[in-house]
C-alpha cells in the first residue's frame, strides 16, 4: 500500500549522485549554470525527498484520526515545501556566487 511513498525514498536517495543534465533532477537555470549548485542543492534536495517520503508514509495512517481532508492538506504542504525549500536555496547559492 505504500508502494509509492517507499520508491520515492528510495529513487530519490540517489539525487545527490546525478550528473548534471537537462533530464533528470532539480532543473533551475542557475543549478544547470553551475556544476557547484547542482551538486549541492540535488545534495540537499535528496535528503529533503527521503525525510518527504517517510512523511507521507507517515501521513497515511495519522489519515485516519485527523480524517483525509487534513491529511490532503498537510500533505500538500509538504510536496509545496519541498518544492521551494531547494529552489530557494539554489537561488541562494547563486546569488552566493556558487
Amino acid at each position: 500500500p505504500y508502494r509509492r511513498q517507499r520508491q520515492m525514498c528510495i529513487r530519490d536517495s540517489y539525487m545527490p549522485k546525478l550528473q548534471q543534465n537537462y533530464t533528470i533532477g532539480i532543473k533551475l537555470p542557475w543549478t544547470l549554470n553551475s556544476e557547484e549548485n547542482w551538486n549541492r542543492t540535488h545534495r540537499l534536495g535528496g535528503k529533503l525527498y527521503i525525510v518527504m517520503g517517510i512523511a507521507m508514509i507517515l501521513m497515511s495512517f495519522i489519515d485516519s484520526l485527523l480524517g483525509s481532508e487534513a491529511a490532503a492538506w498537510i500533505i500538500l504542504s509538504v510536496i509545496t515545501i519541498g518544492a521551494i525549500i531547494p529552489a530557494a536555496y539554489s537561488f541562494y547559492l547563486y546569488k552566493k556566487g556558487i
